[in-house]
């Protein structure tokens, strides 16, 4: 399957009505610098064929659901942008960011939040970052980590200083549909071109040193050029993509809670700080997925008086998840995380402690709703877990939580609100293959198709 559909990435909203907008003041301060950031979407492709989508669609009509769609798609994957634990944008587009000088914590949800990165901001200065997430149903393939064999270490989405990217992240978001099809085709009518310019460089090669000088000129010149753009584009992919690295650790106390304890905050690919002598480490890496939407809550958003969605709110929902964008969006707050009977400052990251050894009490809160509930909101769900962590050792704890969010598409209310612990507990780190570097013997076919590199472990 084709990862992207399209010239991708796109840094414009998929529709206007879904353009990027600020959420929510975020403190900046005299002196501080910019955050450029860039929402931008790759277009995924259907996860299946055309004709049982068609089908499943003419079933859930008949049925009489009101927004029967080609996609199983019933959740929102529309970006919101946290900044340092506050709502700062939603939407795509590109929007300027006020901040003050040091490190800050970027998170991006969507239909999960896997993704966010520390952010260095200078004074004076900007700092240049891109979002790009795939569009439809293949995203919930990549949140929930359903891809098995060569595309198991792939994404989905990506966040990283603009033009430095690793492989896992250049696939999603800036790939392209394979042209070998396209190429063989022009090769084929080129071929009488070809022929009859053979034919003319033998006419010319008679007519003394001039024209044997434009015939081999012809002859060599041409490839030779086509190898050197080729060598030119291999070397640009070469410098450009391999470049990322993970983050340093954040330290959060700048933004925790007063009282709380201050985690920091790894990379999504970074490894955990050295450990004092004696200390032991605790990793708590939280997550949260949304849950589908019913039919009756979907239909919640179409206009008084429609019974049934249109083509425009049909491909919106296929594609983000909506039929209308949502005036009042917020974020998904923070779980609560409570450590030996001390508050956690938590996020949806890869949060690290460092503890005495020994046995430790973890327990877990799921987040109350950000806006009020016209109807009950369901009750916070609790989990605890007890761990023993030995000297110099490391135990990853992972809290995974379903959330089912349902708004209102003009009023700052939602008509639901329920969290569920999907897993919470000690779980073993997660195998993530090495991305490999851009495969520099290339060849012309690779020029055509984007296959710059070598094939990802399997």
């Amino acid at each position: 399957m084709d990862l992207i559909a399209g010239r991708s990435p796109c840094f414009k909203p998929p529709w206007r009505a879904w353009r990027i907008a600020p959420l929510g003041a975020v403190p900046g301060a005299s002196g501080g610098g910019t955050l450029r950031l860039r929402v931008g979407y790759s277009a995924g492709l259907g996860m299946k064929p055309l004709g049982p989508r068609m089908e499943a669609m003419q079933a859930r009509r008949a049925a009489g659901d009101p927004v029967a769609s080609l996609d199983d798609l019933k959740a929102s994957l529309v970006p919101v942008v946290v900044v340092d634990g506050r709502p700062a944008a939603a939407g795509w587009g590109a929007i300027d960011l006020p901040l003050a000088e040091g490190r800050h914590l970027v998170e991006v949800q969507s239909l999960h939040s896997r993704t966010w990165r520390a952010v260095d901001i200078a004074a004076g200065k900007t700092t240049r970052l891109d979002y790009v997430g795939v569009l439809g149903e293949a995203h919930r393939a990549y949140a929930t980590g359903d891809l098995r064999g060569v595309l198991a270490g792939n994404t989905g989405h990506t966040l990283g200083p603009r033009g430095r990217l690793n492989y896992f992240q250049y696939l999603p978001a800036l790939s392209r549909h394979r042209r070998s099809v396209i190429v063989a085709i022009l090769a084929m009518l080129l071929c009488p071109l070809v022929l009859v310019a053979g034919i003319n460089l033998g006419v010319l090669t008679e007519h003394g040193p001039v024209g044997q000088a434009v015939g081999f000129a012809f002859l060599f010149g041409i490839p030779a050029a086509a190898l050197a753009c080729w060598g030119l584009r291999v070397a640009w992919t070469f410098l450009r993509y391999n470049r990322l690295r993970p983050e340093a650790p954040l330290p959060t106390r700048p933004f925790a809670p007063d009282g709380a304890l201050a985690p920091v905050v790894l990379d999504p690919d970074g490894e955990p700080p050295a450990l004092g002598h004696g200390g032991a480490g605790l990793l708590i890496e939280a997550r949260f997925v949304k849950e589908d939407l019913s039919s009756e809550d979907l239909a919640r958003q179409l206009d008084p008086g429609q019974k049934r969605i249109d083509h425009r709110q049909r491909k919106a929902l296929d594609r983000l998840g909506e039929l209308v964008p949502i005036r009042h969006r917020s974020p998904v707050p923070p779980p609560e995380v409570i450590l030996d009977g001390t508050p956690v400052g938590a996020s949806w990251t890869r949060m690290w402690l460092e503890v005495p050894p020994g046995r430790h009490l973890v327990q877990a809160l799921t987040p109350a709703s950000p806006l009020p509930v016209s109807t009950a909101a369901g009750p916070p769900e609790t989990g605890r877990t007890d761990i023993e962590i030995g000297p110099g050792q490391v135990v990853r704890v992972e809290l995974l939580v379903a959330v089912t969010a349902v708004p209102d598409p003009r009023e700052p209310v939602l008509h639901g609100w329920s969290c569920r612990i999907v897993e919470f507990g000690p779980a073993a780190a997660p195998v993530r293959p090495q991305a490999p570097k851009a495969d520099l013997r290339g060849g012309l076919r690779r020029m055509w198709t984007n296959r710059y590199w070598d094939e990802p472990v399997r």
